[in-house]
């Protein structure tokens, strides 16, 4: 599927009137370009229908059949995984992409038209003469209108078909103004024909390819080689399956000679334009909708979209199948004044022929948008199986009218074979990750990643979370899931900077309050009490995001605390948990220094863990978690108690590399003004309290008697911070910032001497690892992941009883 893009989702709900429009609008472009395309060629066929002996018309068919099992290897090749991957995986890089594509068409063109002049030469020396004109002109032609195909497509992944339209308007212009200087000429043959073909197509595609960039493209060996991958991969089911659409639709041209001479040929395809400007159609609206049903399976609306595109389609099957039965017969005697009649056999199975093409189109859509190539050829697999068996044996007793009945049987029989392969599920058909088959082969995996708390430039829990996901999605494909509060943060940063292959999807419980919904954040126990409850609503999008994409992988991100439930649970799939941290514990010497709330609070939270861990939801997070990671020892001999299995212990926290590079350049102020710097939120835990105390102690020192203490954050232990640096005498020199924008707190940090950082149970300390790229030492208490960050490379003192610590931090 759909290695999405930088996208963000919308929650469950119908399609809203603007988006109705944008598809009606997209589909209106879409039909035009089909309709000038395919309405010049099918004036081009009458015409030579009316112009040429049946025969001489029988001998273009049979060439231009041939030249159809080319350009289906070639949709299979380039233009069908272009439409998976163009709006997933290479979108955003879309000129770069297309240059990649267009060299290998280069290559193919040449290869293929030097077979069609094969064919050519060798039919004229087994006694066919009358091909060789059409095969060799084909062998040159074919690289050009070939291209223009391409092309036309490409402008479906940029969600561009008015492009495509004006193109086909500039194609149509050519091609009929030729059209009409031959015949004044008296010069039109199938060749001739052909010609007119490829210099439309030429000029066609000059157009197209500068309105899509690639004339400006630079190279990209790296996008070039992940092209060339994923095409062979995906091609490898997909250019087999056009090989047997070709046979389903071209065995009855070539079978027909055998039994009633080429004018069979010739009339079975001067019947077939009544319906073709609907199968054309029908086919142009199911190539748009693989696009876009890729982006709205990503966004869980899959099925929904499918439905309503669908049920246009179909409905418009059953519409034209009406018209040609009331107006066939006197459509047919006008365009070829009566050359070819029109049986009643033939009039009903005209009109049936365009309902079941878009029914089958449609389902095709569906499994070719969720990288289904195997079982889209399977079912094409048993719509050739029934025209190579009963559609001979039809074709051999009736004729054109077997031909006919056996096309609308084979393409019933796909469309069965399509629901069938539908129902049975998503990935039903899909190897296990890494494998090779259905088209996939795949080294990025599609990954569901539980990110409650994730904000760009943030710190703590929210840097955690957007950290991780961005960084997955360099490798991977990712569906975030994260707190709805979140999205204007997200949105903001993505406009700017796109990651792809990034979905971020928004979740909130029913009733909420808007301030929280438009970034508000919560603290304390409302915020943990509503992180519990939001995993309902996360495991619900979880879900549905699973039905329409298929993930190989879940990962649970944030909250990083192991006692309670996470969503990522839920989907039956391998999970990781993780790393995940809060086993670490205030030393039980220090909760009476603290003050009465920080004290009152460890205790709540040291009941609350143990109560959660009997709890089912985390319980079963710990056991069905493949593989789980811990940020201390202490927390993963937790996980471990709770049958979490195996455990690792791993970091949970890092920088991006602009930060490292903001941290990297930060002035030398080893002559300046002696300051020190403490960085979180005002927590009882977090130990503010003990390194006032210290500075305290080493105010009066000669060396220090300049020396600052910075403050930098805010919450609910100020008060009792700023009345302890108070009451010890250094109200003065320990300057309290609140809280300020993270660029600021990192431009605060270089022009500070040392953190200040004496946690009693952090199970990260991301400020740590700041201070060590800003090439400043870490001073606090050898405890829990300060351990695990600074290890040898700060000064880290034993916590053994508060006096002690406060000593060793002065």
């Amino acid at each position: 599927m759909p290695q999405p893009s930088q996208t963000t989702a919308e929650p469950d709900g119908p399609p809203s009137a603007s988006g109705m429009r944008s598809w009606l609008s997209k589909g209106s472009w879409t039909v035009l370009d089909q309709a000038l395309f395919a309405g010049a060629n099918f004036l081009i066929n009458v015409l030579l229908a009316r112009t040429l002996s049946p025969e001489a018309y029988g001998a273009f068919a049979v060439a231009f059949v041939v030249f159809l099992l080319v350009g289906t290897i070639h949709g299979g090749l380039f233009i069908e995984p272009m439409l998976v991957y163009g709006s997933g995986r290479f979108e955003g890089r879309t000129a770069a992409y297309l240059r990649t594509l267009l060299r290998g068409h280069v290559a193919f063109a040449m290869l293929s038209g030097a077979l069609l002049a094969t064919i050519g030469v060798l039919a004229w020396a087994l006694g066919e003469p009358s091909v060789l004109s059409e095969f060799l002109v084909l062998g040159v032609a074919s690289g050009f209108i070939l291209a223009l195909w391409l092309l036309r497509r490409a402008c479906y992944v940029v969600d561009s078909p008015q492009w495509a339209a004006g193109a086909g308007t500039l194609y149509v212009v050519l091609l009929l103004a030729g059209v009409w200087a031959l015949s004044s000429l008296d010069y039109l043959t199938g060749a001739a024909a052909l010609v007119l073909m490829a210099v439309g197509s030429v000029a066609a595609s000059v157009v197209l390819a500068r309105r899509l960039g690639v004339f400006a493209a630079r190279p990209d060996r790296q996008l070039a080689a992940d092209a060339r991958r994923v095409h062979a991969d995906y091609g490898r089911w997909a250019a087999p399956t056009g090989v047997l659409e070709w046979i389903h639709g071209s065995l009855p041209l070539l079978v027909l000679p055998l039994f009633v001479g080429l004018e069979g040929s010739g009339t079975l395809r001067a019947l077939y334009n009544l319906a073709m400007p609907a199968l054309q159609g029908f086919a142009a609206l199911a190539v748009l909708a693989v696009p876009i049903f890729v982006r709205a399976r990503s966004e869980g609306r899959g099925r929904a979209v499918a439905r309503s595109w669908g049920g246009g389609i179909i409905g418009l099957g059953l519409l034209y199948g009406s018209l040609t039965l009331a107006v066939g017969p006197w459509v047919v005697d006008v365009l070829y004044d009566g050359k070819y009649p029109l049986g009643v056999a033939e009039l009903v199975c005209l009109s049936v022929l365009p309902v079941v093409a878009a029914l089958s189109g449609v389902l095709m859509a569906w499994l070719r948008s969720g990288e289904r190539p195997r079982a889209v050829f399977v079912a094409r697999a048993w719509a050739v199986g029934v025209t190579t068996t009963v559609g001979v044996g039809l074709t051999a007793a009736f004729a054109v009218v077997g031909a006919l009945l056996a096309d609308v049987l084979s393409l019933a029989v796909e469309a069965v074979a399509q629901a069938v392969a539908i129902r049975r599920g998503p990935r039903a058909d899909t190897p296990e990750p890494g494998a090779s088959g259905d088209g996939v082969g795949r080294t990025r995996l599609r990954v569901f990643m539980n990110a409650y708390a994730c904000r760009p430039g943030a710190g703590s829990e929210p840097a955690v979370g957007w950290h991780m996901v961005t960084a997955m999605a360099r490798h991977h494909d990712v569906w975030a899931v994260t707190y709805e509060g979140n999205r204007a943060s997200i949105e903001a940063e993505l406009a700017e900077r796109p990651v792809p292959g990034l979905t971020v999807v928004y979740a909130s419980l029913p009733f909420e309050r808007q301030r929280h919904l438009h970034g508000e954040a919560r603290h304390g126990i409302p915020e943990q009490v509503h992180y519990i409850a939001w995993q309902w609503a996360a495991a619900r999008v979880a879900r549905r995001l699973h039905a329409e994409v298929g993930f190989d992988l879940a990962h649970h991100v944030t909250f990083v605390k192991y006692w309670t439930p996470s969503a990522a649970r839920s989907l039956g799939v391998p999970y990781v948990w993780g790393p995940v941290g809060g086993g670490e514990a205030t030393p039980d010497a220090f909760v009476p220094a603290l003050s009465d709330a920080g004290a009152r609070y460890e205790r709540q939270r040291a009941l609350a863990q143990r109560v959660s861990e009997w709890l089912p939801g985390v319980r079963s997070t710990a056991r069905k978690a493949a593989r789980s990671f811990a940020t201390t020892d202490a927390t993963a001999a937790r996980l471990k108690l709770l049958g979490a299995d195996p455990v690792e212990v791993r970091s949970a926290i890092g920088l991006s590399r602009d930060e490292l590079d903001q941290l990297a350049s930060v002035p030398d102020v080893s002559d300046g003004p002696a300051r020190f710097v403490t960085i979180g939120r005002h927590l009882a835990w977090k130990g503010f309290a003990f390194a006032i105390e210290a500075f305290a102690r080493v105010a009066d020192d000669p060396d220090l008697d300049s020396a600052e203490l910075w403050m930098i954050g805010d919450g609910p232990e100020r008060d009792h911070l700023e009345a302890l640096a108070s009451s010890l005498g250094v109200a003065d020199r320990v300057r309290f910032t609140g809280r300020i924008p993270r660029d600021e707190v990192l431009d605060r940090l270089g022009h500070t001497r040392a953190l200040v950082h004496p946690s009693l149970h952090d199970s990260g300390g991301g400020v740590c690892l700041e201070a060590m790229a800003a090439g400043r030492p870490v001073i606090g208490l050898d405890l829990g992941g300060t351990t695990v960050h600074v290890g040898d490379t700060g000064v880290l003192v034993p916590a053994h009883t508060p006096g002690q610590a406060t000593t060793d931090l002065a």
